[in-house]
């Protein structure tokens, strides 16, 4: 599965390209930070088969993107990933041509999944296909995902763009939420349950 991901937080599109490589065998993420990026990259590789797209994406809107994609490349299926998972931005998604809508709280394993199934042909609009593990908040995981890269809680802020109070604050509920007694442990206990 050759999947090209678009999105202009850089941590977040490295990160989340990584996991799913690690994920699931055979899987292939480039990434583009623009959506003329974007279509360069598809140009250059007609064996795509995703497009994984952001909702916001600095001056572009993910949904007039996913319509430009489409016009430009219908052959390749189309995903709306987005933080802002109301249902209403998901039926957007499917009016601007999308075959699913992901939201960014969800575990690797079920993006996984999802992505799987529009590989496959599905649609994947279904929320209950992806569940916020453990309780977790979509800010929670981004952290989380940042802690997993071995980064300290003052990069972590710097980051995210949030106080280190406010980080500290998040890692002390992940490690309610999941039983774990540390950092280290807390990254065990958040890949048994598909966090990471």
């Amino acid at each position: 599965m050759k999947l090209l991901l678009i999105d202009d937080h850089p941590l977040f599109s490295v990160g989340f390209a990584h996991a799913l490589s690690q994920a699931a065998a055979g899987v292939e993420v480039l990434t583009a930070a623009t959506l003329q990026e974007g279509l360069a990259h598809a140009a250059a590789r007609p064996d795509l088969d995703i497009v994984l797209m952001d909702y916001r994406l600095g001056n572009t809107d993910g949904l007039a993107g996913l319509r430009h994609f489409g016009e430009r490349f219908p052959m390749v299926a189309r995903v709306l990933i987005s933080g802002d998972e109301d249902p209403a931005l998901a039926q957007r998604a499917r009016a601007a041509g999308a075959s699913g809508f992901l939201g960014k709280s969800a575990s690797i394993a079920a993006l996984v999944t999802g992505l799987q199934r529009v590989a496959h042909g599905d649609v994947v609009f279904d929320h209950a296909a992806l569940p916020v593990k453990a309780g977790a908040t979509a800010r929670q995981l981004e952290v989380l995902t940042l802690v997993a890269l071995g980064h300290p809680n003052k990069r972590i802020a710097q980051e995210l763009g949030i106080a280190e109070r406010t980080v500290k604050l998040h890692v002390t509920a992940l490690l309610e939420a999941l039983g774990a007694s540390n950092r280290t442990h807390l990254l065990v206990r958040a890949r048994e349950q598909g966090l990471l």
